[in-house]
Protein backbone atom coordinates (compact mmCIF):
# COMPACT_ATOMS: atom_id res chain seq x y z
CA UNK A 1 0.00 0.00 0.00
CA UNK A 2 2.66 2.26 1.04
CA UNK A 3 4.99 1.24 -2.16
CA UNK A 4 1.84 2.29 -4.65
CA UNK A 5 1.34 5.63 -3.21
CA UNK A 6 4.47 6.36 -3.60
CA UNK A 7 4.50 5.47 -6.79
CA UNK A 8 1.33 7.97 -7.59
CA UNK A 9 3.40 10.69 -6.08
CA UNK A 10 6.46 10.03 -8.18
CA UNK A 11 3.56 10.08 -11.09
CA UNK A 12 2.08 13.19 -10.15
CA UNK A 13 5.17 15.13 -9.20
CA UNK A 14 6.74 13.50 -13.28
CA UNK A 15 3.41 15.04 -14.95
CA UNK A 16 4.24 18.40 -13.27
CA UNK A 17 7.40 19.11 -14.08
CA UNK A 18 7.03 18.01 -17.71
CA UNK A 19 7.62 21.02 -20.13
CA UNK A 20 5.39 22.05 -22.89
CA UNK A 21 5.99 21.84 -26.65
CA UNK A 22 6.28 25.86 -26.58
CA UNK A 23 8.79 25.54 -24.28
CA UNK A 24 10.56 22.55 -25.88
CA UNK A 25 10.77 24.43 -28.79
CA UNK A 26 12.15 27.06 -27.06
CA UNK A 27 14.84 25.34 -25.85
CA UNK A 28 15.58 23.36 -29.07
CA UNK A 29 15.67 27.27 -30.42
CA UNK A 30 18.48 28.42 -28.02
CA UNK A 31 20.37 25.83 -29.16
CA UNK A 32 20.46 26.43 -32.53
CA UNK A 33 21.18 29.84 -31.84
CA UNK A 34 24.14 28.41 -29.89
CA UNK A 35 25.17 25.58 -33.11
CA UNK A 36 24.73 29.22 -35.03
CA UNK A 37 22.15 27.21 -36.92
CA UNK A 38 20.47 30.65 -37.03
CA UNK A 39 17.78 29.79 -39.55
CA UNK A 40 16.70 26.48 -37.88
CA UNK A 41 16.38 28.76 -34.74
CA UNK A 42 14.54 31.61 -36.33
CA UNK A 43 11.70 28.42 -37.48
CA UNK A 44 11.57 26.85 -33.41
CA UNK A 45 11.14 30.41 -32.03
CA UNK A 46 8.12 31.10 -34.42
CA UNK A 47 6.69 27.69 -33.35
CA UNK A 48 7.03 28.50 -29.84
CA UNK A 49 5.38 32.42 -30.83
CA UNK A 50 2.37 30.61 -32.66
CA UNK A 51 1.39 28.18 -30.08
CA UNK A 52 1.50 30.83 -27.72
CA UNK A 53 -0.44 33.20 -29.56
CA UNK A 54 -3.37 30.72 -30.76
CA UNK A 55 -3.91 30.31 -26.79
CA UNK A 56 -7.24 32.01 -25.62
CA UNK A 57 -6.66 32.64 -22.28
CA UNK A 58 -2.76 33.08 -21.79
CA UNK A 59 -1.19 32.95 -17.99
CA UNK A 60 1.30 35.52 -16.86
CA UNK A 61 4.12 32.82 -17.50
CA UNK A 62 2.38 32.50 -21.07
CA UNK A 63 3.43 36.08 -21.80
CA UNK A 64 6.47 35.85 -20.23
CA UNK A 65 7.50 32.90 -22.67
CA UNK A 66 5.84 34.99 -25.52
CA UNK A 67 7.77 38.45 -24.45
CA UNK A 68 11.02 35.92 -24.40
CA UNK A 69 10.58 34.17 -27.61
CA UNK A 70 9.95 37.94 -29.44
CA UNK A 71 13.49 38.95 -27.73
CA UNK A 72 15.18 35.42 -28.87
CA UNK A 73 13.64 36.25 -32.61
CA UNK A 74 14.87 39.89 -32.23
CA UNK A 75 18.83 38.58 -31.33
CA UNK A 76 18.30 35.80 -34.19
CA UNK A 77 17.64 38.30 -36.33
CA UNK A 78 20.34 41.10 -35.43
CA UNK A 79 22.94 38.74 -35.56
CA UNK A 80 21.49 37.71 -39.49
CA UNK A 81 21.89 41.77 -39.84
CA UNK A 82 17.95 41.90 -40.27
CA UNK A 83 17.87 44.78 -37.95
CA UNK A 84 14.22 46.00 -39.39
CA UNK A 85 12.92 42.33 -38.37
CA UNK A 86 15.01 42.48 -35.04
CA UNK A 87 13.43 45.80 -34.32
CA UNK A 88 9.58 44.58 -34.53
CA UNK A 89 10.43 41.39 -32.31
CA UNK A 90 12.30 43.85 -29.72
CA UNK A 91 9.43 45.95 -29.88
CA UNK A 92 6.67 43.30 -29.47
CA UNK A 93 8.47 41.59 -26.37
CA UNK A 94 8.46 45.31 -24.92
CA UNK A 95 5.10 45.79 -25.62
CA UNK A 96 4.66 42.72 -23.80
CA UNK A 97 6.90 43.40 -20.73
CA UNK A 98 8.48 46.16 -20.84
CA UNK A 99 11.83 45.71 -18.64
CA UNK A 100 15.21 47.26 -18.83
CA UNK A 101 16.64 44.04 -20.72
CA UNK A 102 13.93 44.39 -23.66
CA UNK A 103 14.18 48.56 -23.63
CA UNK A 104 18.38 48.15 -24.25
CA UNK A 105 17.94 46.19 -27.30
CA UNK A 106 15.59 48.16 -28.73
CA UNK A 107 18.37 50.72 -27.86
CA UNK A 108 21.13 48.52 -29.55
CA UNK A 109 18.92 47.79 -32.71
CA UNK A 110 18.01 51.24 -33.08
CA UNK A 111 22.05 52.35 -33.11
CA UNK A 112 22.39 49.82 -35.95
CA UNK A 113 19.71 50.78 -38.25
CA UNK A 114 20.93 54.66 -37.53
CA UNK A 115 24.70 53.39 -38.60
CA UNK A 116 23.20 52.33 -41.70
Amino acid sequence: MIMRTLLYLALLCFLGSCKSDAELSMERGIHYYDWQMFDEAILEFNQTKYSQLSKKNKSYDDIKLLARCHYNLAITYAKLALFNNAMQEAQQAYNLIPNKEYRELLGLINQQLAAK
